[in-house]
This record gives C-alpha cells, sequence and structure tokens, in this order.
C-alpha cells in the first residue's frame, strides 16, 4: 500500500482536492480534439504516456486527459474487445456482444445513494452496472449478470446529471459496481466526461480488466475495492466459470495496490475456508503488506444455487477460522473508520433526478436474524423502536455497515415454557 492513499481519498471526499477525474479534466494533451477520431492508437497512447507525466492545462480546442482515456476506451470495444483479460473476438461498437453481453452503451440498474458499503466509502452514490464476464454459481445480482439486455440503456448525460446531483446533496465517493464496471469502462468514462462534479471514484472489482485498460484505470480511480475470492485455479473455475481469473487477480492487486487506496474484500464461502480462506489471507498479508481487508461473513445462497454445493450457509466454525486467520496475520479488518460529514453543496435543494434515489434492503436469515443494508433514517427510528419494545433483540452494526437485529435468548415465561419443551 502506499503511504498517505487514504488520507489522499479523503482529502478528495472531503472536497479539499479534486478527484482524480477532475485532474484529468484539467490535463492537458497536445492533440486537437477534433483530430481524436483520426488518429491511430499508437499515436494516442504516446499522448496518454506523456500527458500523464505533466500537469499543463489544455489550450483552445486541446482534448484533456479524461477525453484521451474515453477515445482510447472506445477503441477497445472492437475489432476484437480488449476491455477484460478474456479478449472476446468481438466487435461490440457493431452491437456484438461476448461472455459480458455487452453491446455498447450503459444498463444501469440501480442508482442510489449507499450507506452499506465500508465505512470510509459512506454515503457513496452506488451506480450497479448489468452485465459481467464471468459467471459466479452464486452471483446475488444473477438477471443482471446473465441478461443485461433486459436492461434499458441510460444516456451517459443522465448518469452525468446523477453524478452531479449526488454531489450536491453530499455523497462522499462514487462507485461504480456490478456485474463490474470494468466491461462499461468507455461509457462510464463518457459519464465523467459530461460531469462536472469532483467526486472521488471507486471501483467495485473483480479485477479482470486487462493490461490496457488497466492503463486507462491508473491515474483516474481514486479507491479499489477488489473481490479476491479464491485461493486457487481449481476453485476460481469451479465458482466462477472462468480459467485463469486468480492470477489476473493477483497481478492486478500488486498493480493498484500502488495506484490508489485498496480495500480487498474476501468473502467467506461455504465449504472454501482451507482452500480459499486461509490462502488468500496468507496471500494479502505476503504481497499487500498493510492493505485494508473486509473479511465478508454474509453469504446468503440466492435462488440458483438451490439443491446444489452452494446452497447453504457457512458455519460458524468456518466463519471463526476465517476471522482467527485474518487475525493471527495482523490483517486490518477494521479500516480507518467514517469520513467526517462533508457538508453539501450550493444547490443541494436541487430536487432529485429521477436516475437516483435511497434504497434499503431487509432480509430474514434462517435462525431468525435479521439484516439491512443500506440502513435509512426511517429504518434508523425503527430499529431504536424496535429495540424498546423488544428487549431481547439486540442490534450491532458489522464491519461491513450492515446492521443486524439478532433475536436474543427467551426470558420469563417463554424461557420456562422452552425449557419444558426441549425436557419433553
Amino acid at each position: 500500500m502506499s503511504a498517505g492513499a487514504f488520507e489522499a481519498f479523503a482529502a478528495k471526499a472531503r472536497g479539499d482536492q479534486p478527484s482524480n477525474a477532475a485532474r484529468a479534466r484539467g490535463r492537458g494533451t497536445g492533440l486537437q480534439r477534433s483530430a481524436l477520431a483520426g488518429l491511430d492508437e499508437e499515436t494516442l497512447w504516446a499522448a496518454h504516456r506523456a500527458a500523464r507525466a505533466a500537469e499543463a492545462p489544455p489550450g483552445p480546442g486541446e482534448a484533456n486527459l479524461l477525453e484521451l482515456k474515453a477515445a482510447l476506451a472506445e477503441r477497445l470495444l472492437g475489432p476484437g474487445c480488449r476491455l477484460c483479460f478474456l479478449r472476446c473476438p468481438v466487435d461490440r461498437r457493431a452491437g456484438e456482444r461476448g461472455a459480458c453481453g455487452l453491446g455498447r452503451g450503459l444498463r444501469p440498474y440501480q442508482d442510489f445513494v449507499h450507506l452499506g458499503e465500508e465505512l470510509e466509502l459512506v454515503p457513496t452514490h452506488a451506480v450497479y452496472l448489468g452485465g459481467c464476464n464471468y459467471r459466479c454459481a452464486y452471483c446475488s445480482d444473477w438477471e443482471a449478470v446473465v441478461a443485461p439486455e433486459a436492461i434499458a440503456e441510460v444516456p451517459p448525460a443522465r448518469l452525468a446529471a446523477s453524478i452531479d446531483a449526488r454531489r450536491r446533496e453530499g455523497a462522499q465517493s462514487l462507485s461504480f459496481v456490478g456485474g463490474v464496471p470494468d466491461v462499461s469502462l468507455p461509457g462510464i468514462l463518457e459519464a465523467l466526461l459530461l460531469s462536472e462534479a469532483s467526486t472521488p471514484l471507486v471501483w467495485n472489482t473483480n479485477l479482470s480488466a486487462s493490461p490496457e485498460a488497466a492503463e486507462l484505470l491508473d491515474g483516474l480511480v481514486d479507491c479499489y475495492v477488489a473481490d479476491l475470492k479464491y485461493g486457487n485455479e481449481a476453485c476460481a473455475q469451479a465458482g466462477s466459470a472462468v480459467k485463469g481469473s486468480l492470477e489476473v487477480a493477483q497481478g492486478l492487486l500488486e498493480r493498484v495496490a500502488s495506484e490508489a487506496y485498496l480495500i480487498v474484500r474476501h468473502l467467506v464461502l461455504p465449504g472454501h475456508t482451507t482452500c480459499c480462506a486461509g490462502p488468500v489471507l496468507r496471500w494479502i498479508a505476503e504481497h499487500l503488506p498493510g492493505a485494508r481487508v473486509n473479511l465478508m461473513a454474509q453469504y446468503l445462497p440466492p435462488p440458483q444455487v438451490a439443491g446444489g454445493p452452494w446452497d447453504r450457509l457457512p458455519r460458524a466454525d468456518e466463519l471463526s477460522a476465517a476471522r482467527a486467520c485474518a487475525e493471527a496475520l495482523g490483517l486490518d479488518l477494521a479500516g480507518p473508520g467514517p469520513l467526517p460529514a462533508r457538508a453539501s453543496e450550493p444547490g443541494a435543494e436541487t430536487p432529485t433526478p429521477p436516475a437516483a434515489g435511497f434504497s434499503s434492503e431487509i432480509r430474514i436469515e434462517p435462525g431468525g436474524r435479521v439484516v439491512i443494508e443500506n440502513l435509512s433514517p426511517e429504518l434508523a427510528a425503527l430499529i431504536s423502536a424496535l429495540g424498546d419494545e423488544l428487549p431481547d433483540l439486540r442490534a450491532r452494526r458489522e464491519a461491513g455497515g450492515a446492521w443486524v437485529l439478532d433475536p436474543g435468548p427467551p426470558s420469563g415465561e417463554a424461557a420456562e415454557e422452552a425449557e419444558e419443551t426441549e425436557e419433553t
């Protein structure tokens, strides 16, 4: 981890420093905007490398660095898509679709203010984009991943308006989620070009970007939230139906750790403590010393895994073993904590645009545990009321930001009845 990575991210979240996207808008490239479409790709990449090392603002008619990144990203769509390491032999500009199921356009299926992410990121403006190059058997957003064509395309201008509005309202960061945003990079860059906000960019990724896409993300992303799910290639193929992903993910993790603030997530999967959780955590300790780690215990079997090996919750002993391993390795599981509240910018009273909203999710797990993701103020009041009315209901906030309500042990007459039932 680069020294001061979180401090730099926090300064951008507060508005004390410009985000990387805002910096790129203010950096010249030496190329005329009108000439970008006609230049060969080698020339564009050379200009990109030079502009990354320069600080001069663009002159009249000169393309800025963000425009140059967008022009290069458009080239990566085809012929022969080069946005991820799978390199599908399709031309997405012509509507052909590869493993991700996407053409050219953006297909957001959720756009809202999210309070359920890591504490140092919230409130974040979360944009969930359809399409993914993986097919994780237990994906919680399965329909949006396997059938992105069912999601309506949204013009980049509409997304840009939502980005600007959320920043005015106090969003500390802008999170692109999925699916996976890597395969929607050209459309995201178009939206960022049309936006006027300086919101630090959080890239929530499966770490599958091609070297070319990774080069475009360098100097654009302010924080990576990266999933490292597996400890070996066999489990990666069985769980996500793709070959070679582990080596790519580990290589990209080592790269991005020096580029931006990094949060590494590991979801504890049922039956994968010894083969995956342990090796993943040991790899992080060895290769990413000081990295912020979110050890996630909220795996919940989705409908499509019914009857299969993924159709169970992780056992308590699996979760405790993973946590004990992380603690023994000295990994940072807590993180820096929440950012100071950011004052709303002028214009915060502007009506909310239709592209975004506020969304909370409540689910009841086996055993009666209630989990609330993205707690809204109204639900916070509900939890308080439940605590007053039901003293045996224990409420707590987990490391990932979700609120959990656990039913307490029975008391009084109910306890006596429970004891009699057990004896019977």
